[in-house]
């Protein structure tokens, strides 16, 4: 046996059973068709009642903010289709289907059918927004896919040009109701889709909801959400729904509303225009006269009051500079000429010649080489004696060698 703590309580039970139910994705979005049965309204909006067939019965429940909408009055007997989630109350441990929809059955299979569909296109992400396209803002042609000559196509080429004049508008005219009206709009489709278009609309006006059922077709859906360029869906008025319309990258009410979408107004654009360019003509005018001001007061400076002012200042400049750098040459010549002397005058006292005034001679032979001893000469040759004053040339009578 466990301990007594591993026990569960009745109500812990129940809220765990409850949590499975709510966490079941198959019975959070139920259909169902069933007989209705005990059917009654109780004081406070809330309707109770059961469903059932040949072989099983469940209870049901529906909340009074969905039975003030119910569009018609159920009753004991009716065969009726509801949706809802199935949930455990937990204090009786009873399973029932809470119901947010219901209606008679031989009214509502279509729409059944409907809602089934439009939960398997929204699965494949058909539907998702992230697939949705911005209309431009100044398209250049726009198309039209509707009923030749009926209100809606007149509605939306007046409203189009009126507001914007400049777009080019090409009809695509198809059947929009009855058993051919799904083919013929995907006729026309493809049609368009080998024009240059920059918008595609496709739109009727309203109806019942036979009259709008080719706009729920499948094969329809499927090839919008393939068009090469942003769509508009205008079916119908405000409160009229099709697939078309979760398709589409926009959905209007009305077909006034799709030309209202598709272009820009050239009222507001010629207003917006007037108005940039008087920000603009402003900007350019406060521009102008800071420049102008900037500019007077520059034009009272000196320089320009009389611009030859700067050149003269510049020459004397040029002037006092030019005398000091003669200035430079003439004392650099000076110093230079004076070490020049200096070296002369140093240069002259070394030279041999300078010697010679001071009693000596200088002696060369006949070829006017120095004689620096008398080895270099025998008797009879010629030698040359240079003095201060003069040369004396004689011949060698004999010579004599002294040691020392």
């Amino acid at each position: 046996m466990k301990n007594e703590e591993h026990y569960l309580s009745v109500s812990q039970l129940n809220s765990l059973i409850k949590d499975k139910f709510d966490q079941d994705p198959e019975l959070s979005s139920v259909y169902l068709r069933g007989e209705l049965s005990n059917f009654k309204i109780y004081s406070s909006g809330h309707a109770y009642f059961s469903l059932k067939d040949n072989q099983a019965v469940i209870s049901g429940l529906m909340w009074g903010s969905y039975v003030m909408y119910l569009p018609f009055e159920p009753k004991d007997g009716d065969e009726v289709l509801v949706h809802g989630k199935v949930s455990v109350y937990p204090p009786s441990g009873k399973y029932q289907i809470y119901c947010d929809h219901m209606e008679l059955f031989g009214q509502g299979s279509e729409l059944l059918k409907l809602k089934e569909l439009a939960k398997k296109l929204q699965a494949e992400g058909l539907f998702d927004e992230s697939r949705k396209r911005k209309l431009p803002t100044f398209p250049r042609t726009i198309g039209l896919i509707t009923a030749k000559g009926s209100a809606a196509i007149k509605d939306m080429v007046v409203n189009i040009q009126k507001r914007w004049p400049l777009v080019d508008i090409i009809v695509f005219p198809s059947l929009v109701q009855g058993k051919d009206a799904p083919k013929n709009l995907i006729e026309a489709f493809r049609k368009a889709e080998s024009y240059p278009l920059d918008t595609l609309i496709i739109g009727r006006g309203g109806g019942s909801s036979e009259d709008l059922g080719a706009f729920n077709d499948e094969g329809l859906v499927r090839a919008l959400a393939t068009s090469k360029c942003p769509t508009i869906s205008a079916v119908g008025h405000e409160i009229d729904t099709t697939l078309t319309d979760y398709v589409c990258d926009v959905r209007v009410s009305t077909p006034t509303a799709a030309a209202v979408a598709a272009v820009p107004d050239q009222n507001l654009f010629l207003e917006n225009l007037d108005a940039t360019e008087a920000s603009l003509t402003a900007t350019l005018k406060s521009q102008y006269q800071t420049i102008l001001e900037r500019f007077n007061a520059l034009k009272k400076r000196g320089f320009f009051a009389n611009p030859a002012l700067i050149y003269q200042q510049k020459i004397s400049d040029l002037e006092l500079l030019k005398q000091r750098f003669l200035g430079d040459i003439d004392a650099s010549m000076k110093e230079r000429s004076q070490d020049v002397a200096s070296l002369k005058d140093h240069l002259k006292a070394l030279s041999p010649y300078g010697v010679l005034g001071r009693g000596y001679a200088i002696t060369t032979d006949s070829r006017g080489r120095i004689l620096n001893s008398v080895d270099a000469v025998e008797a009879g040759d010629t030698i040359k004696t240079q003095l201060k004053d003069g040369i004396i040339e004689a011949k060698v009578a004999s010579k004599e060698k002294k040691n020392g």
